[in-house]
C-alpha cells in the first residue's frame, strides 16, 4: 500500500491525478423528524450557555510565513449526526475562499476540504467570499457571504449563492435570479471609508426568511435585521429592512450568529467580545421576536483566549432543538492570520435574569504551536492565474493557465486533464488546446479538474 501511496504522490504532484473529491451521499433521516416544538416564550426568562468541555481542534495551523485560518465556521447538524461546515479560508489569487467539510459523526473526524464559494472575476464580489452563513430550505443549501470591490476591504456587501448539494454546484444571485455574475442581495449605503455590511447567517420560520448583517458604519456596530418569502425561489426579491436588532456598544464585540431555539421558543445570538484579545469571552443574545435582543450572559469558563468570529450548531433550518447536541466552533489564536478553529460541546438552560457571572473567570490560554504537516498533500479546488483574460481581436490563439490548489493555499499548474465549458462560441472558439478570439465581447468560462471547477473570464477587445 505504502508504495502505491507513492506512486500515486508523484502522479498527483505531475498534475496527472488528484485524490477523488468527497463524495456527500444524502442519508435518511432517523434521529430527529422535521416537526417543530411549538413553545410559547416566556419573556421573563433569559438564555445562558455554558461550555461543558476545553474543546477540540477540528483544524489546526503551522506558524509558517503565510496566513493559514479557518474562521467564521457556520455548520448543520444534520438527522443522522453528522455536519456540514463551512468556514472561511485563504484563498489563490484572492483573498478568501470557502470551504467546506463534512463530519459523519457529530465533529470527531472530518472529511478533506473542498472549495465551494470563490470570487467571480469582474464582478461584484472578485476580492474574496468570506464569512459564511449557510441554511437549507426547500431543495436548496443557501451560503450567503461577504465581498467587495474596494482593494482596502471596506465598502463591503452581503451575497448569496444556492446549490442542492452542501458541497458542490453553488449558483450566486444575480439581481433576476441564479447564475453568472453576482450582485449584492443587501447593499451598503454608509460612510464609503468603514467596513459596510457583512458577516451574515439565516433562520427560517413559519415561511419567513430572517438575515443577520453586521453594519459597521463609523462608530455604528450594528446587527441588522432583513426578512423575506423562503416560499419564493427567488427570495432575494423579496427581502425587506426590518431594524437593528442588536447594537454592540464594545467596538470589539465579533459579528452575531442566529439561531432559534425551538425548546425555548426564543432566537439565541452569539458573538465574541474583546476579540483577538487575552481576556476574550463570548456574549449571548436573546430575542421572542427575532428583532429585538437584550443581554443574556457571558461565557468565559472553556473558551480558548484570543477568540473571533464564531458560529454554533443547528439543523439545516436554523433551528437548535437541545435533544440533538449543540456545539460552538470559532477561531483563535495571538499570531495574526494564523487561526486554529476549536469546537466545544456546549449546554444551553434557561435562567430568570442574565447571568454575567463568568466575566471574570477564566478563560483557557490555549498555545497555538506548530504542527507537523502530512507530505500528503490534498487539493481544495482549481483557480486560473491570471483570473481575467484581456485579448484583442488581433491576437493569436492563447493559452489559459489552470492551477491546483492545496490545502495550504498554494497554486500549481495543472498540466492535463482540463476542460473548459459554459463559453458563449461567438466570442472565442476553442480548439482542444486554446482559445481563439472571434468577436468583440466577454464572456465567463467554466474550468473542470478532478470533480473541482472554477469560472474565469475573458475579454476580447477590438
Amino acid at each position: 500500500m505504502e508504495i502505491i501511496r507513492f506512486f500515486a504522490m508523484i502522479l498527483i504532484a505531475l498534475g496527472i491525478i488528484a485524490p477523488p473529491a468527497f463524495e456527500y451521499t444524502p442519508i435518511e433521516n432517523r434521529a430527529y423528524t422535521d416537526e417543530e416544538l411549538v413553545v410559547e416564550p416566556d419573556s421573563e426568562k433569559f438564555i445562558k450557555m455554558t461550555a461543558l468541555d476545553n474543546g477540540v481542534d477540528i483544524y489546526s495551523t503551522p506558524k509558517n510565513e503565510r496566513f493559514s485560518y479557518r474562521y467564521g465556521p457556520t455548520m448543520i447538524l444534520n438527522a443522522d449526526g453528522s455536519i456540514d461546515a463551512y468556514f472561511s479560508a485563504p484563498g489563490v489569487n484572492e483573498w478568501d475562499w470557502i470551504l467546506y467539510r463534512h463530519s459523519p459523526d457529530g465533529g470527531k473526524t472530518w472529511t478533506d476540504e473542498t472549495s465551494v464559494l470563490s470570487p467571480t472575476p469582474g464582478s461584484q464580489d472578485f476580492y474574496s467570499c468570506c464569512d459564511p452563513g449557510a441554511v437549507k430550505f426547500g431543495d436548496y443549501y443557501y451560503i450567503a457571504y461577504t465581498s467587495t470591490v474596494h482593494e482596502a476591504g471596506i465598502i463591503n456587501d452581503v451575497f448569496v449563492a444556492r446549490s442542492k448539494r452542501p458541497d458542490t454546484g453553488f449558483e450566486k444571485w444575480n439581481g433576476n435570479g441564479w447564475g453568472g455574475k453576482p450582485v449584492p442581495i443587501i447593499e451598503y449605503t454608509g460612510n464609503p471609508s468603514t467596513y459596510g455590511a457583512g458577516e451574515p447567517c439565516m433562520v427560517v420560520l413559519d415561511d419567513v426568511l430572517y438575515l443577520y448583517y453586521t453594519w459597521k458604519d463609523g462608530a455604528l456596530n450594528q446587527t441588522r435585521l432583513s426578512v423575506a418569502d423562503a416560499t419564493d425561489e427567488n427570495w432575494p426579491a423579496t427581502l425587506e429592512y426590518k431594524g437593528v436588532a442588536i447594537e454592540h456598544a464594545n467596538g470589539a464585540v465579533d459579528s452575531a450568529d442566529v439561531k432559534y431555539v425551538e425548546d425555548f421558543g426564543k432566537f439565541m445570538a452569539v458573538s465574541t467580545m474583546d476579540r483577538f484579545t487575552t481576556e476574550s469571552l463570548v456574549i449571548v443574545y436573546v430575542s421572542d421576536d427575532g428583532l429585538n435582543f437584550q443581554k443574556s450572559c457571558y461565557t468565559k469558563e472553556n473558551i480558548s483566549h484570543c477568540c473571533h468570529n464564531c458560529g454554533i450548531t443547528s439543523r439545516p433550518n436554523g433551528h437548535i432543538r437541545l435533544s440533538d447536541g449543540v456545539y460552538f466552533a470559532y477561531a483563535y489564536g495571538d499570531l495574526w492570520g494564523h487561526w486554529p478553529t476549536r469546537m466545544n460541546k456546549v449546554e444551553l438552560t434557561l435562567t430568570d435574569e442574565p447571568d454575567f457571572s463568568e466575566y471574570d473567570k477564566e478563560n483557557v490560554k490555549t498555545s497555538v504551536t506548530d504542527v507537523k504537516k502530512s507530505w500528503f498533500v490534498d487539493y481544495v479546488g482549481i483557480t486560473t492565474d491570471p483570473r481575467v483574460y484581456e485579448k484583442s481581436l488581433s491576437d493569436k490563439a492563447f493559452k489559459v493557465n489552470v492551477m491546483k490548489a492545496d490545502n495550504d493555499q498554494k497554486g500549481s499548474k495543472i498540466y492535463f486533464g482540463v476542460t473548459f465549458s459554459d463559453y458563449d462560441e461567438n466570442i472565442v472558439s476553442f480548439d482542444g488546446k486554446r482559445f481563439v478570439p472571434k468577436n468583440e465581447g466577454e464572456t465567463y468560462v467554466t474550468a473542470h479538474w478532478q470533480g473541482h471547477s472554477t469560472v474565469f473570464l475573458i475579454r476580447i477587445t477590438k
